[in-house]
């Protein structure tokens, strides 16, 4: 149920790239993000994970954007056992332009995530679920008007069990529908 609510999301969000007015522009994008959680020793703490996102952008005020992530598989040894885990997670950002220049943007930020974590060791496997709440600074480079270059730190709160927050780095590009 959720996933599909994301999925009609984000069409709706493509489908606007039909509607046309100056002061919005829908966009898609992409990033690579490096992850690391606050767990214990035994499990993997740091993640590369993809990123694809839409959004809208409300010209020299801020973004609301949508995202999705998925990890590659991460392991870690320890005391001869392999520990191996997995992210997911998907959510919606809003993004203020907190400095506008010709060419771009210092952007802060405040989300919603919602994070599944899977692991597996010695043949056992968990799975757990939790919000997160997530909080941003970065900054964007357009060289052209339909694409942006962006930069973003954030860190995330989370009530998940497998980690109370994480901090990650993702660089990436947005193209904006003129």
């Amino acid at each position: 149920m959720k996933k599909s609510i994301l999925l009609a999301a984000v069409g709706g969000l493509l489908a606007a790239t039909s509607v046309q007015a100056g002061e919005y522009l829908p966009y898609v994008g992409f990033d690579y993000v490096n992850r690391t959680l606050n767990v214990s020793d035994v499990y993997p703490d740091n993640y590369d994970i993809g990123n694809i996102n839409a959004g809208v952008k409300f010209v020299d005020f801020g973004s609301l954007e949508l995202f999705a992530e998925r990890s590659m598989r991460e392991k870690k040894k320890f005391l001869g056992n392999t520990v191996r885990g997995r992210l997911y997670n998907y959510g919606a950002d809003f993004l203020l332009n907190g400095y506008n220049f010709s060419e771009g943007a210092i952007l802060g930020s405040v989300g919603y995530g919602r994070v599944s974590t899977k692991l597996k060791l010695n043949g056992h496997k968990a799975k757990d679920t939790g919000n997160t709440l997530r909080f941003g600074l970065g900054g964007e480079f357009n060289p052209t008007p339909e694409w942006g270059f962006r930069a973003m730190y954030r860190y995330s709160l989370s009530d998940s069990n497998a980690f109370a927050n994480s901090k990650e780095f993702s660089i990436g590009a947005r193209y904006y529908f003129y």
